[in-house]
């Protein structure tokens, strides 16, 4: 919590109290802005400048969240208005990157304004239908878009912090939550939530819990209800959590047979470094099957045991209890199920703020950003203002961060599947709880919105989306930055599952097992190595997420070179973000273009089924290919634009070596790229450039030529390849008059069109008729191992 608050902050109270009393009695959902209250406009200030409020925030608790928002919103605003093509980058305006303290614009302007906002939220077990915000609105006192000056607002969520039950002069704490002390607060008209409590397991934390739970069950209907009816789907074996008692049982489901109630939970958890020291094996199986002392366990398991039994539930499912960890039989029949056994779960709880097995997820919280203003009833209550990121940047926006992305949770790669196959989740953050199922996501501090599906069901839809990367039909309005196209979802979730850790690099495919068996049979699509037949130009063209980055080969064999199963190290699909990266400005005006037609494939797998382990592999395409000629590092100049009127578009970030090719005619072309492991010595004699999409750009009065593709190394003796890197640069050629006048060797080779936009009907003009292909390569056939 921040402490002292000035005069002004100090004041604010009463205000908020009255405004809420207004809000509260108003039949019905907000219509409009109109419908908000004004608090404090320009015309009776509240601090009276930006410059203002940054003096007092030293020693205001208030205010130095409200220049935390300020800035925040700033930054929003800079990257919007780069992916809009608002400014050339090169030519950036004055103070784009200066703290909102140091722009006279927003420094001096008088113009802040303070309202309060009242938003609906959908129904999800507690009374109040609206959340609360208080909105400080800072917009500068002259402005141009060119400037990228735009009103800036700090969002303050508004919530009630009531004193904590006292029981024998003691402060209520995680081992006192009888529902017993349980205290509404006083009815003084305020339908506003209450704060965050610090105890994950006080009475109006569980409240919360049990709510999302009941809502769920009893609302959702049967998009919420896991199929456990079916035969065989039950674990083989549960943990039996008994009332009152500090004892839990190992049970085989087999012999349990028919249960009266056969909902388990099951604990999706981080086992730490090093892996935890209470399992279940061969030996210590008859151990279990006896009886497990509670004080015996990891605190991560102690606290799920707990809260298991405050939900009202008896039985528990975790994986290294549950799978006899020395039985290889054992662990792959139950690791080939774990889609079935988090799919049809009654409930799912992530500890996702542990990092290992021996700490606890249910500790005490803090509350970030938060100032308690004075209290406002003899009961002690007191008003609460809690800072909110920008719209974009919350877990609400379908397209903002995810709400765990921080926590250690969503650092390891076998919980990522963990994530996305349950039917309903109460995830445990640092600062809150969460929850998550088919209908609905919330968070324990207040929000609550609907959702047409759970992660799992919109990374099944992601296979059967229309509209690609190649043919858009629906092409994407202009304020939307993540484009729904065919598999993106599959290939963005890659991208983070490669960015965490794992123990086992053979682990690789079968931790990702339950997720592609679910897909599989959700979409009947055909899955191979990580990647899927109807994406597969897409998942080919995979290459490190940072500059600098090495991406090494997995000590063993875990999947064919072509597979980004097949390294160890964070990537990336540059073909799903090329246009928010680098030419946002592009998106409606071209589309890639296949230049590879695939053949067939063969893989070996192992004994996880076909989306496990795999022993050998290969893949037959036909596409253009040219052999290296040679390999130097990129200038660090961009190339430059010489014969077209337009711009460029940005470069890649991560490719860091220039490639160059002869075409059939003898000349020279030269596109940029990088190798996987560039502290690997190849000769360029057994490379080669397999091309496998273009996207040419239309500019005034011709177009230029962006390549995709991979390098590839041949295998001694065979007519195999290897993929040793990637191809992802526009064409470019030598600029001798560049090197004169200093500004690097290369630019940028302009084409020239086949007929011009009105030589053609419009009603059959696509974008790319007016960019052929001015290479035409002839496709050959080869295999990549």
């Amino acid at each position: 919590m921040e402490g002292t608050l000035c005069s002004f902050c100090a004041g604010l109270g009463p205000d908020i109290c009255r405004a809420l009393e207004r809000l509260s009695s108003v039949n019905g959902p907000p219509r409009n802005k109109k419908d908000d209250i004004w608090l404090k406009s320009p015309m009776s200030p509240w601090h009276k400048t930006l410059a203002a409020v940054d003096a007092s925030s030293s020693s205001c608790g208030l205010c130095k969240i409200i220049m935390k928002g300020w800035q925040w919103a700033r930054e929003d605003g800079v990257e919007q208005a780069l992916r809009d093509a608002m400014f050339d980058p090169q030519a950036p305006p004055p103070w784009l990157k200066d703290p909102i303290n140091r722009i006279p614009a927003y420094r001096d302007s008088p113009r802040i304004a303070l309202r309060i906002r009242r938003l609906p939220r959908v129904e999800d077990g507690r009374k109040n239908k609206y959340s609360y915000f208080l909105s400080v609105r800072c917009s500068p006192y002259a402005r141009a878009s060119s400037d990228v000056l735009e009103p800036v607002t700090t969002e303050l969520r508004i919530a009630w912090a009531k004193p904590d039950p006292v029981i024998n002069g003691n402060e209520c704490d995680e081992n006192h939550t009888s529902d017993a002390v349980h205290v509404e607060p006083a009815d003084i008209g305020l339908h506003v939530d209450l704060l965050v409590h610090a105890h994950p397991l006080s009475p109006q934390s569980l409240n919360v819990a049990r709510g999302w739970l009941e809502t769920c069950v009893n609302s959702h209907g049967s998009a919420c209800s896991p199929p456990l009816a079916a035969e065989g789907r039950l674990p083989t074996r549960l943990l039996e959590i008994v009332p009152d008692s500090g004892t839990i049982y190992l049970r085989e489901t087999q012999a349990l047979r028919p249960l009266e109630d056969a909902r388990y939970v099951a604990l999706s958890h981080c086992w730490g470094q090093g892996g935890t020291p209470f399992t279940t094996t061969r030996q210590t199986l008859a151990l279990r099957l006896g009886g497990i002392q509670v004080s015996a366990l990891p605190q991560t398991f102690r606290d799920a045991v707990t809260l298991v039994g405050r939900l009202g539930l008896r039985y528990l499912w975790i994986d290294s209890l549950c799978i006899i960890q020395d039985d290889a039989d054992d662990w792959a029949r139950e690791a080939a199920r774990m889609a079935d056994i988090y799919r049809n779960a009654h409930l799912v709880v992530n500890a996702a703020n542990s990092d290992a097995d021996s700490k606890a997820f249910l500790s005490p919280r803090n509350i970030p950003d938060t100032v308690r203003l004075a209290p406002t009833s003899p009961e002690g209550q007191r008003l609460c203002l809690q800072l909110l990121p920008p719209e974009g940047r919350r877990w609400t926006d379908p397209s903002g961060p995810d709400h765990l992305g921080g926590e250690p949770v969503s650092s390891r790669a076998w919980c990522l599947q963990e994530r996305y196959l349950p039917v309903r989740a109460l995830q445990y953050g640092s600062y809150q709880a969460f929850w998550e199922c088919e209908r609905m996501r919330a968070s324990e501090d207040g929000d609550a919105v609907a959702q047409p599906g759970s992660h799992l069901k919109r990374l099944c839809d992601t296979g059967a989306i229309t509209d690609s990367v190649f043919a858009r039909l629906d092409r994407s309005p202009s304020g939307e930055r993540v484009q729904r196209v065919n598999w993106a979802d599959w290939y963005r979730m890659v991208e983070d599952y490669t960015a965490r850790s794992i123990t086992k690099h053979t682990d690789r495919l079968p931790a990702l097992s339950g997720l592609a068996q679910a897909v599989t049979r959700e979409t009947s699509a055909e899955y191979f190595a990580g990647l899927w037949e109807s994406g597969l130009i897409e998942g080919l063209l995979w290459c490190r997420a940072q500059p600098k980055q090495v991406l090494t080969a997995t000590p063993n064999y875990v999947a064919p070179s072509w597979s980004w199963a097949s390294v160890v190290g964070p990537v990336q699909f540059p073909i799903y973000t090329w246009y928010t990266k680098r030419a946002y400005w592009k998106r409606d005006m071209s589309d890639f273009e296949h230049l590879a037609d695939y053949l067939g494939y063969s893989t070996v797998n192992k004994d996880l089924g076909p989306r496990g382990e795999v022993e050998a592999g290969y893949l037959s395409l036909k596409a253009p290919m040219l052999p290296v000629a040679s390999i130097r590092g990129r200038q660090d100049q961009d190339p430059v634009l010489h014969s077209l009127f337009g711009q460029a578009p940005s470069r890649s970030e991560v490719a860091d070596i220039v490639v160059k090719m002869k075409t059939l005619g003898s000349r020279s072309i030269w596109v940029e790229g990088g190798l996987d492991n560039p502290a690997i010595t190849i000769g360029t004699t057994k490379l080669s450039v397999v091309f496998l999409t273009r996207l040419p750009h239309v500019l005034e009065e011709g177009f230029i030529e962006h390549r995709f593709g991979l390098i590839l190394q041949r295998l001694d003796g065979t007519e195999h390849y290897k993929r040793v890197g990637f191809i992802d640069g526009v064409v470019l050629t030598k600029s001798f008059l560049n090197e004169i006048r200093g500004r690097g060797e290369f630019s940028i080779v302009g084409f020239a069109r086949p007929f011009e936009e009105g030589d053609i009907d419009k009603e059959d003009l696509r974008p790319n008729d007016l960019a052929d292909d001015p290479f035409k390569i002839p496709a050959v056939e080869l295999k990549i191992c």
